[in-house]
């Protein structure tokens, strides 16, 4: 694997803004994948009422993840609506943006999509030819926003600030922003796509879904589920997945350090205050203060992207029954396979937040450092190790990875953890694109309050 510096060194070499070795031919889809999507009329059934636009044909990802979290599916097309439509990128840029990011992510379902939201905004049959050709001969003017798209998706922090800051020249603050959020938008729903093995839609791809739910569908206020307990390491036990020699590279006393000089970071754009930002928040989402910057930057530039990222991400936490050091464990480890500290900073802050103290937190996370995880379950190895392989390297995922997954934890759980797993890769993307400095202290302890428990359904909520 390239260090971050060698790839943009790689890149510059090249002349070019595509790196070879990823412009590979989109891995396609092996035989059915692990989960069977539901009917359109069934997804529909188990979804919340729609007050508008039900009945359409729905997409493979909300279909599959339907079977097991419909209200987050439900979420998940109004957030990909917001993505596809209300974003303050000029739709051209936007399409040619994601089709790098799937092209990086060797996701054929994502290229069709991006393609087709190309032609959808006026991109003609030369337009796509160009895009999908030699990277050499892109526009001059594409050449910076395709560059950052596909660092932030191949190698995250190894965006150069200079880049970011030519971005922020000429397309502002919003829109260099709405950049980031794209970029963690497919890098999420690439992962999506590709765990689950879902081909593109007979008729596809669909046009954006012009859809709202009823009042009620989804859980907008910040909740905290309840951690039935606080689970400690084996005090002996054998390593049952493959050791991967570069993950102890890195020692848990270097990514301390590592986190310290997050902590001194330059954000690339200036952080909003809490006043600033609860101007453009619904009453919902507003009705918590926060103090963590992953926040106040995403609503304090694309309210429009962000609202419906926590909405669905809320949702899902609502819907499904977590376990936060689990969830906390499995973020941490992908964390570290792409290197993001403040992210990595964030799941230590959460695991405190979830019962552990400093000392359980720091023995836990240098287990995760070392390529020894003995001490934990099989079943979380394999999960800690489908997490590694879903974030490094989603187009190798079998249909086999994501069975063992199921096998392991159950079928609720197992989709419950992969969409988890898929978050986490949105997550990264925005902490690394904006580089947001590392918080001293734990933000989430007062974000989250004591009590807090998912939103009760709407009497014509979700069924």
């Amino acid at each position: 694997m390239l260090a971050i510096q060698e790839v943009w060194i790689l890149l510059l070499l090249l002349g070019a803004v595509f790196l070879p070795a990823v412009a590979v031919v989109a891995a396609p889809v092996r035989g059915e994948g692990p989960v069977t999507p539901l009917g359109d009329a069934e997804c529909w059934r188990r979804m919340p009422p729609a007050e508008s636009g039900g009945g359409q044909p729905l997409p493979n990802w909300a279909k599959a993840v339907a079977t097991h979290l419909p209200r987050t599916a439900a979420a998940m097309l109004e957030l990909d609506l917001a993505q596809r439509t209300k974003s303050p990128l000029d739709p051209l840029l936007r399409a040619k943006m994601r089709w790098v990011i799937a092209r990086a992510n060797r996701c054929a379902y994502g290229e069709s999509y991006a393609l087709g939201d190309l032609a959808r905004a006026g991109g003609d049959t030369a337009a796509a030819k160009s895009l999908t050709g030699d990277p050499a001969r892109w526009p001059e003017a594409d050449r910076d926003p395709l560059k950052f798209a596909l660092l932030l998706t191949i190698a995250a922090p190894a965006v150069p600030d200079e880049l970011f800051a030519r971005l922020r020249a000429r397309f502002g603050d919003q829109q260099v922003a709405a950049m980031v959020l794209l970029a963690a938008y497919g890098n999420f729903q690439d992962r999506i796509v590709l765990g689950l093995g879902l081909p593109v839609e007979t008729g596809g791809p669909l046009p954006p879904l012009e859809v709202q739910f009823a009042p009620g569908a989804f859980q907008a206020t910040p909740l905290l589920p309840p951690q039935s307990e606080r689970p400690g390491l084996l005090a002996s036990g054998a390593t049952v997945v493959e050791r991967d020699p570069e993950w102890s590279q890195l020692s848990f006393n270097e990514l301390q350090s590592r986190l310290e000089r997050q902590r001194a970071r330059t954000p690339r754009l200036p952080i909003p205050t809490w006043d600033e930002v609860k101007k453009n928040l619904p009453p919902a989402i507003a009705a918590r203060p926060t103090r963590i910057v992953w926040n106040l930057v995403c609503s304090g530039y694309v309210p429009e992207l962000a609202i419906p990222w926590s909405v669905a991400t809320r949702t899902m936490w609502a819907e499904a029954k977590t376990d936060r050091v689990f969830e906390e464990s499995l973020f941490w480890v992908q964390t570290r396979s792409v290197r993001c500290h403040y992210c990595m900073g964030h799941c230590e802050m959460l695991l405190e937040v979830a019962g552990l103290d400093n000392h359980a937190v720091a023995e836990r996370t240098r287990r995760l450092a070392s390529d020894d995880w003995s001490c934990f379950p099989p079943a979380e190895q394999r999960a800690y190790a489908y997490a590694r392989k879903l974030t490094k390297t989603p187009w190798a995922l079998t249909r086999t990875d994501y069975k063992v997954l199921e096998q392991d934890l159950g079928p609720e759980r197992a989709m419950a953890t992969f969409w988890w797993l898929c978050r986490g890769l949105y997550m990264t993307r925005v902490s690394d694109g904006f580089q947001l400095p590392l918080e001293r202290d734990n933000v989430f302890a007062d974000f989250f309050g004591k009590g807090s428990a998912p939103q009760e359904p709407a009497p014509n909520g979700p069924r």
